[in-house]
């Protein structure tokens, strides 16, 4: 079986696949993988030098390519300096005003920081914490061969 076979087969005729089948499968749907995303790479580059080429401003601009209508969408990226916007929200607070009206505030907190963190300290932040299970990553490889003696 080939990755191009994979689409149409029901759950239980995959779910019965032996172990190195799935291993061959998962190495030949990540080369294919890796090779379209190498490829859209190199697209974006043509299609960017193409039509993209010259335009500094944010927004969307269309360009007509013989019987092709290109559309170029730059999206807007705003990023704001912490340390200024941490001013702002003080002045916002010195004036009496609440700054959650302006401002949306959201507190990180690295895991690491918090493994290293005395017990009391982190006693103090558990109650706020949860942790969830992400997405699990799956590998197949062989087996190491091991000779007989």
């Amino acid at each position: 079986m080939n990755i191009f076979e994979l689409e149409g087969q029901p759950p239980t005729v995959l779910d019965a696949l032996p172990a190195d089948i799935l291993m061959n499968l998962q190495r030949e749907a990540e080369a294919h993988a890796a090779a379209g995303a190498k490829m859209l790479a190199i697209l974006h580059g043509v299609l960017s030098r193409r039509y993209a080429r010259g335009i500094n401003q944010t927004g969307t601009t269309h360009v007509r390519d013989g019987d092709v209508e290109v559309t170029v969408t730059i999206p807007k990226r705003v990023k704001y300096d912490q340390a200024a916007l941490s001013k702002a929200v003080e002045t916002i607070k010195g004036w009496g005003e609440d700054p959650a009206e302006y401002v949306q505030t959201e507190i990180k907190v690295s895991e690491n920081a918090y493994k290293a963190w005395p017990s009391a300290i982190r006693d103090l932040f558990k109650p706020a914490r949860t942790v969830e299970a992400g997405k699990p990553k799956i590998e197949l490889a062989p087996a190491e061969q091991k000779e007989a003696a």
